[in-house]
């Protein structure tokens, strides 16, 4: 008698996007894959011991390229791709300004193909236990009722981990109140630190001011996150490492896996997106925000050190990104946590 199929832990309805990347004085690379599901599927599947627990949803083009295909079948993943009749998949052009992958532009060439709960009907991932979103408040506020009826249509009553990473173009102060009003159906809202400021000012400074940020969280939490109103603020600041906020909880500032100017940062591109895979798998496996956004760093990490996707291989039965076990990485994280703490308390 076969076993029943592991529960899917998450799912992204995030872009699956074909990249061409352009560096300067280097030759271009074609069909990277990129986009925000890609990379929160990532996040999730570097922890997880099995990678059929991760949902991968993609929607895509007749074009979409078989090599592709191919190389999100070997994650192992629980995969659906489905193709749009007449339709091109989601493809971009990244254009660096330099070769110190700093400064880039973002452009689409065809799409985008955007996914929507409606896309998950009638497939495993309906089931899944987090729903992250890439969208305005606007689809937010239509499409998370949505997925909550089409769950109960199929007998799926538990309500799923909702994380909310909102459309960097929806970010504005005239958009503030559609903002609150998506936030309350959501269980997780992370904006990066860029798109937070973008929210409270039309001329934001330049740097980042980590009390504005918690000035501006204190703001947002007025009204709940949350249906019970007891959602978190997590915003993503990239070298600054993240700050967490809750109604119930002081702000929090936790760094990233790498200091600025390590050598082994190689290109930011969806990292932030990594971060929020991993926070997905760490809230499954602890239930505990502070571990869960230990895994988001720790999935970063691996997003930070190449273009594209990490090399992953086994050395018996551990896998290895990289070459390194993301549990042994997590450890290293933590320890540094801790010496963090010991060295702030000698110095009160």
């Amino acid at each position: 008698m076969a076993s029943a199929a592991p529960d899917v832990l998450g799912v992204s309805l995030g872009m699956v996007i074909i990249d061409e990347i352009r560096i300067p004085n280097k030759e271009s690379l074609i069909d990277i894959i990129g986009g925000s599901g890609t990379f929160v599927t990532l996040g999730q599947r570097i922890f997880a011991n099995n990678p059929l627990t991760v949902g991968c949803l993609v929607v895509a083009g007749e074009d979409f390229p078989k090599d592709i295909e191919s190389g999100l079948q070997k994650l192992g993943v629980k995969l659906v791709l489905k193709r749009k009749e007449g339709e091109n998949s989601s493809r971009g052009l990244l254009k660096y300004k330099d070769d110190t992958f700093g400064a880039k532009s973002f452009t689409y060439t065809c799409g985008p193909l955007r996914a929507s709960p409606k896309d998950l009907e009638g497939t495993t991932l309906l089931g899944a236990k987090a729903v992250h979103f890439f969208a305005t408040p606007e689809e937010i506020l239509v499409q998370v009722p949505e997925l909550v009826r089409l769950r109960e249509q199929r007998g799926t009553v538990q309500r799923p981990l909702v994380v909310w990473e909102p459309l960097p173009a929806s970010c504005k102060v005239e958009n503030m109140q559609k903002f609150v009003d998506a936030c309350k159906l959501v269980d997780v809202f992370s904006p990066n630190h860029l798109e937070m400021v973008s929210l409270f000012t039309d001329n934001p400074a330049t740097g980042l001011s980590g009390g504005d940020l918690e000035g501006y969280g204190e703001q947002l939490l007025k009204s709940p996150i949350g249906p019970t109103g007891d959602g978190i603020l997590i915003v993503r600041s990239g070298e600054y490492g993240s700050l967490s906020m809750s109604s119930s909880s002081r702000a929090k500032w936790l760094p990233p896996f790498y200091e600025v100017g390590s050598s082994k940062v190689v290109d930011p591109t969806g990292a932030g997106n990594t971060f929020l895979g991993g926070y997905i798998f760490g809230w499954h496996a602890t239930h505990s925000q502070n571990e869960a956004i230990y895994h988001g760093h720790v999935a970063a990490s691996y997003a930070l050190e190449q273009i594209g996707l990490p090399i992953l291989d086994k050395e018996g039965d551990q896998e290895l990104w990289n070459g390194v076990a993301a549990m042994d990485r997590l450890a290293e994280y933590k320890a540094r946590l801790r010496e963090r703490e010991v060295k702030s308390i000698c110095f009160i």
